[in-house]
């Protein structure tokens, strides 16, 4: 259980069904753009030791990030024991480039593989933040995966940012 608590904060990213995210503004006035967040994470004999994330679309190109794990459990749908766990993420993203920070909900379904790995796949919210993303919302998709033998771990979020 050790390793699922490393990989549930390793991978994020960012569990349970997040509910879908509603319009906040008229169709008109706001456009969405697509985003995409690679986040590269060095991790330490307690956890994450370096996190830190390049990005496209509205986003700053790059920075660190830190995770909180909300909430954890085992993901019984395929039985019990299946080496499955759904995490719920909340990660804040700080913009090198001092332009800000924006936040991100994210659940994962992350799966141990028998090679010392993990996989994890799942949904992403992004809900706003300070400076130039105050007004930020946005939703994706997470793939992620961890390798504990060379104590790297890796996520990709994707999907549409909308600003207001």
């Amino acid at each position: 259980m050790n390793r699922f608590r490393l990989a549930a904060v390793a991978l994020i990213a960012p569990l349970g069904a997040l509910a879908p995210l509603g319009a906040a503004a008229p169709a008109q006035a706001a456009e969405q753009m697509p985003f995409t967040i690679s986040e590269q994470i060095t991790l330490g004999p307690g956890g994450p030791v370096l996190e830190t994330f390049t990005a496209t679309g509205p986003l700053c190109r790059s920075g660190t990030f830190a995770d909180t794990v909300l909430a954890s459990q085992p993901d019984n749908s395929q039985g019990p024991d299946h080496g499955k766990l759904i995490l719920t993420v909340r990660s804040v993203y700080t913009c090198a480039d001092g332009s800000g920070t924006f936040n991100a909900l994210t659940e994962v379904h992350g799966t141990l593989g028998p090679d010392d790995t993990s996989i994890s796949t799942g949904t992403v919210q992004l809900l706003g933040g300070t400076g130039a993303f105050t007004d930020l919302i946005g939703h994706g998709t997470v793939t992620g995966g961890i390798n504990f033998a060379t104590g790297t771990a890796f996520a990709t979020d994707r999907g549409l940012v909308v600003r207001i």
